[in-house]
């Protein structure tokens, strides 16, 4: 059979504020060695690491200054309220060479980190944690003739498409009948600005499988061999973003980590099961499972699975107070076939609220339900009434109090000492919130101070604050250090318990850096 080149195509389309304990973990000295440069460019190759391991990585570019230091994600917030021990970042004696070593006990999936010198420091920089021993990329790889060979499984393989053009290769050997499960991690937890294609490819380039977009936009692909052999992953993408270009993409940020597997394992269960409750059967509307409440329990995590043609999972709960309910059924991001269609019911069984009978909306959400106390029920189904056991979804309940969020464009913030640093807060109220709500920067040293805003509803503050980093004057009269460490900014409700801590619009998360200098 002639050798099959990849198609070449048109591009297709928690509340409570930690602030103060990662702050105080992460420091905000900087050290004073010469440090690196060029840090705004890190990214860390292999992407990821194994528990109870140490790791290697050797960041992009030259590095005249060295050592760096870093910032490593507070293990109170990375797995709260289970504590789990942060990974240890360290600086080789080799300039541009680091080590991640991973506790046994570390938690399983994403972490962030961020690298920071005098001069510079880099974004926040994802780091995936599995039980799988990795593998780096070696190029070159790019021909299917000459790929990288893979010598035991099951393995998580760490690569790049480092170029416009660029095909990996990885060869594995299977036998007659073994089953082979890969599956990518690109796009959706790296960010990854790819859409990935993964293929099955013989000795002499036959396409044997091919998979595109099953997580999202990342691949994920099983095998059954049809006979004892070698066999190579190939991996290849296309630009996120749509655009004229025919053929492949690649670039400093098409970073990706395939998991390959062996066996009848069930890879996708992790995703739907987390920290989760099943939902066993009967689950219908004349017979719903129960699910009590729990006083100052906010977020509620089930599962669950469609056993039979048309089948229908149907939750109850019964409200108190007053809220806001947020229900999200997620099946298509974490690897499901199913077209969620989720409804709210009240006592009797009426109908309330409904999303995703248009097939258009994979993974539904309803806002703003179940809003004054009573009995609920949340129902869960697909919409062509399909059932097996892969027809899995993954229901999320959350009790959302009207409140004020913040957001900011980016998670780094700069600024020179001589004049004030202004800070945008783009503010959101949620649930129709009219309450006051101040705003405040967390962990500034005593070099500089930062005054509290605050936002009214119906003025010019509703939406937007301003906040402004001002240097201490000193007694001498002489000019305001640099500084630079991990910050937050922390928005509090009129009336409300709890605190939110501002997100980055980049990252969706509340981990800031501040640094101030000429």
């Amino acid at each position: 059979m002639p050798y099959h080149q990849p198609p070449a195509r048109i591009g297709v389309g928690p509340k409570i504020s930690y602030a103060l304990l990662w702050l105080l973990a992460a420091g905000s000295c900087l050290t004073r060695h010469a440090m690196a440069q060029n840090l705004d460019a890190a990214r860390l190759l292999p992407t990821g690491g194994q528990r109870n391991a140490t790791v290697t990585i050797e960041l992009p570019g030259k590095f005249e200054k060295w050592p760096v230091a870093f910032w490593n994600e507070p293990a109170a917030i990375q797995a709260a309220p289970i504590q789990a021990a942060p990974i240890q970042w360290t600086a080789t004696d080799t300039p541009g060479k680091i080590t991640a070593t991973i506790p046994a006990d570390a938690k399983l999936g994403l972490h962030w980190v961020r690298l920071h010198s005098a001069e510079s420091a880099s974004p926040l920089l994802r780091f995936l944690v599995s039980d799988l021993p990795g593998v780096l990329e070696i190029e070159p790889n790019d021909a299917f003739a000459k790929p990288q060979s893979i010598d035991s499984l099951p393995v998580e393989l760490h690569g790049l498409l480092q170029k416009s053009g660029d095909v990996d290769h990885f060869q594995v050997k299977l036998t007659k009948g073994q089953r082979f499960v890969a599956s990518v991690e690109a796009n959706r937890t790296l960010k990854s600005p790819m859409d990935a294609c993964l293929e099955i490819v013989d000795e002499r380039g036959n396409v044997l499988a091919q998979n595109l977009d099953t997580l999202g936009l990342d691949p994920r692909l099983v095998f059954n061999a049809p006979r004892d052999g070698l066999f190579c992953v190939r991996i290849y993408a296309f630009p996120e973003a749509p655009d004229s270009t025919i053929g492949y993409a690649g670039g400093d940020k098409y970073l990706y980590r395939i998991e390959c597997l062996i066996g009848d394992v069930d890879d996708l269960a992790q995703g739907f099961q987390s920290q989760a409750t099943p939902i066993g059967e009967p689950s219908q509307r004349d017979m719903p499972t129960a699910v009590p409440l729990v006083d100052n329990q906010r977020r509620y995590l089930f599962f669950g699975t469609l056993e039979s043609p048309r089948d229908e999972d149907v939750l109850q709960i019964e409200t108190t107070t007053p809220g806001f309910w947020k229900i999200s059924a997620m099946a298509e991001s974490l690897g499901s076939p199913l077209d969620a269609v989720i409804e709210v019911l009240d006592g009797a069984n009426k109908s309330l609220g409904k999303q995703g009978e248009s097939g258009e909306i994979k993974d539904p959400v309803l806002v703003g339900q179940m809003k004054t106390a009573g009995v609920y029920r949340i129902a869960v189904r697909d919409l062509h009434g399909r059932f097996g056991p892969t027809y899995r979804y993954r229901l999320e309940l959350e009790n959302e109090a009207p409140s004020v969020l913040g957001t900011l464009a980016n998670d780094i913030i700069q600024g020179k000492p001589d004049k004030p640093t202004e800070i945008e807060v783009t503010l959101e109220r949620t649930h129709g919130c009219i309450d006051e709500a101040t705003v405040r920067l967390l962990g500034l040293g005593p070099e500089y101070t930062c005054q509290a805003a605050v936002s009214k509803a119906k003025e010019e503050s509703e939406k937007k604050v301003i906040l402004k980093v001002i240097a201490t004057p000193k007694a001498d009269g002489s000019a305001a250090a640099a500084w630079a460490g991990p910050v937050s900014i922390e928005v509090e409700t009129q009336g409300r318990n709890e605190k939110n801590l501002a997100n980055a619009t980049s990252t969706k998360q509340p981990y800031l850096w501040l640094r101030i200098a000429p």
